[in-house]
């Protein structure tokens, strides 16, 4: 069996939990690939669906054979369009996805536009897997609730309690305006304040962790931040009563769910107390490993009772992780799952050679290098233990490799130095480091010979950047992003100790087209980040010469879709003194206004009259030009998906 599993890997969440358990679980079955570094240059592809991001997988799908496409569903859901896995099924791939947030309605109703991408579903939700059954999806629906990683939760034996009760979980309202509840917002924050006010009354020490609620205003005096995935296993296990409850959307107290973090609590070994959830209820049995309430006033007396009760509560927590332990791993989840897909799609023959033993050395500076290469010289046999060594050349805070996606190569190229890419990222940028927004990310891939010019901020170590590398004039290659068989490492070493681009095309090199490091880097000192990332894309080199002359022009712009190069567009407009849009259109926004701005409806625009509509989506782009395409002789239309569309050579002159 072998599965190529594609996942948002820069949100924690998932980099985490299921993607540590994959691999820990499948070995060397399993390949798995971050969707950031594929995506974080989307708008370079804009207006075609099937851009840099679905071509990488194309060609890890032609150079090897997999069984099965794990797809887990969150974070990119909408970028992967209908033809990736058409073409994915006509190579003989089987598709399964997890949809991590299922429960009717509202995220149901968003996981059942995409579930016809996959072969099979598997849902943490058993109402959401009974409703697909219903529409006759059988076994290729499957229920598969979330689990917890037990290396990143787990109980700390005699932890003093520090905390009474203590909630962890965001402020969900939107995050920029942040008056507007999402999903279960206003029944968690309403719950949460009677909870407060009761913990007060009674001396009882109450924290709610998590982003948003420093800025709350009747429970910021009890927020303790954002905390660690270390810290809060540390808290948890701090804390008598953990308060965890969970609805599926506002305006409906019986629609519960089962997430993440009820699993988590028991995991750690802590005591956890929850709304009233059936579901649960199957996995956990009630007051004997897991605590529910049903209303308001039951909660009050069962905190009342179980912050005082030491013996009760501390049985149900030892029972609860015990069951957590036993049977709720993420490594019994994709146990269960990939046993599944076996039975519904047995894999082919298992042909699949042997894995590569590669070495990879952290090298920080080039006296490291002339170190090594000096100790090589002095006694070859160092690396005797590698087939392949990979220098990884610089100062970073952190390194992340993945060498599964050059087996066919260290098989079928064992002779040749291969040419890889690297994927850097800068800390400290996400304003929910929990869940960071991609677009938040000022990373982008370094391959092949870079263009220093093309960057705003110093890349190499000789800048006053972190990265070891050559350069000539204007262009630099990366030592990082070369590998070498065992017998070519010196040969490497000297090719840059020589300081020229051309003994580094004499290596001759072959180009993998493989991105296998992943980098975070500090922000230089001094350096402020442009609003768009380190790397101007042409349509905001374009815009931001356009904005200033809609502004003294009086002219009324409205933005068409505030996700990915909507999110760079508000950014934009936000520089220019005295351009404010008269409108936005998202269908996405279920509010009046945002940021300030009206939110209209598609079918207002005619009425609106504006003189510019920046259209800032995508794959969906053309198809949206050509809703309000009868609006051209009113409104400017300028497509950032297509900037060979006459309407720029007109703008521009």
């Amino acid at each position: 069996m072998k599965v190529l599993a594609l996942g948002a890997l820069w949100v924690p969440y998932i980099r985490d939990n299921w993607f540590d358990a994959i691999p820990r679980v499948l070995g060397d079955e399993v390949v798995c690939v971050n969707a950031g570094p594929l995506l974080a240059g989307k708008e370079k592809h804009a207006g075609q669906p099937e851009g840099f991001h679905c071509a990488y997988i194309y060609e890890l799908l032609r150079r090897d054979k997999f069984d099965y496409l794990f797809f887990y569903h969150d974070w990119i859901f909408g970028d992967f369009p209908d033809a990736f896995f058409e073409k994915v099924r006509l190579a003989g791939v089987k598709t399964v996805a997890f949809h991590p947030d299922d429960e009717p309605e509202h995220w149901y109703a968003r996981n059942a536009t995409y579930d016809h991408h996959f072969d099979v579903v598997a849902s943490h939700s058993s109402a959401g897997v009974a409703r697909r059954r219903q529409q006759g999806w059988g076994d290729r629906v499957m229920y598969l609730p979330w689990g917890y990683n037990p290396a990143t939760c787990y109980a700390m034996p005699d932890m003093p309690k520090r905390y009474d009760v203590v909630f962890i979980g965001k402020h969900k309202v939107n995050d920029t305006q942040g008056k507007v509840h999402v999903e279960d917002g206003a029944q968690r924050e309403q719950i949460l304040v009677r909870l407060a006010e009761a913990c007060e009354q009674r001396g009882w020490t109450f924290r709610v962790f998590g982003y948003g609620w420093d800025r709350h205003p009747q429970l910021a005096r009890f927020a303790g931040g954002i905390p660690t995935q270390e810290e809060m296993v540390r808290i948890l296990n701090e804390t008598r009563v953990v308060f965890n409850p969970a609805w599926s959307s506002d305006g409906n107290p019986d629609a519960v769910q089962t997430k993440l973090r009820h699993f988590e609590v028991p995991g750690c070994g802590a005591f956890q107390l929850t709304n009233a959830n059936p579901e649960l209820a199957e996995l956990f049995k009630p007051d004997e490993e897991v605590v529910f309430y049903d209303n308001d006033e039951d909660l009050l007396q069962k905190v009342e009772k179980f912050v005082s009760d030491d013996h009760a509560r501390n049985a149900i927590a030892a029972a609860g992780h015990a069951r957590a332990l036993r049977e709720h791993t993420l490594d019994h989840r994709v146990d269960a799952l990939f046993a599944h897909m076996r039975t519904l799609y047995p894999p082919q023959p298992d042909i699949h050679a042997a894995p590569t033993a590669v070495k990879r050395l952290d090298l920080e500076n080039a006296a490291a290098l002339t170190q090594l290469r000096r100790d090589l010289g002095n006694d070859a046999t160092l690396l005797a233990d590698a087939d392949w060594v990979h220098l990884v050349a610089g100062d970073f805070l952190h390194v992340k490799t993945d060498y599964a996606v050059l087996e066919p190569f260290f098989h079928g190229l064992p002779s040749h130095i291969l040419a890889v890419g690297t994927f850097i990222d800068f800390d400290g940028l996400a304003s929910n480091p929990l869940q960071p927004k991609l677009m938040e990310s000022e990373g982008c891939v370094l391959a092949g010979e870079i263009n220093i010019e093309d960057y705003d901020l110093p890349l190499l170590d000789t800048q006053g950047g972190s990265l070891i590398g050559v350069r000539m004039e204007d262009h630099a290659a990366l030592l990082m992003n070369y590998l070498a068989p065992r017998h070519r490492v010196t040969e490497l070493l000297d090719a840059f100790a020589a300081g020229t681009l051309e003994a580094i095309h004499q290596l001759e090199a072959i180009q993998t087209g493989r991105i296998v490091t992943e980098v975070l880097l500090p922000i230089p000192e001094g350096y402020e980040f442009a609003s768009t990332g380190i790397r101007n894309s042409e349509y905001v080199r374009r815009l931001r010469a356009l904005l200033p002359r809609f502004r003294e022009m009086n002219w009324r712009v409205v933005i068409y879709g505030i996700s990915g190069m909507g999110e760079v567009v508000m950014k934009l407009i936000e520089q220019i003194h005295g351009l404010k849009p008269v409108g936005i259109v998202d269908r996405s926004l279920n509010v009046a206004e945002f940021q300030d701005i009206p939110v209209i409806k598609p079918t207002e625009l005619q009425a609106l009259r504006p003189d510019v509509i920046i259209l800032t989506s995508g794959s969906s782009g053309p198809s949206i030009y050509a809703n309000i395409a009868h609006l051209e002789a009113v409104s400017c239309i300028l497509p950032l998906y297509d900037l060979n569309h006459p309407v720029w050579s007109v703008m521009q002159g």
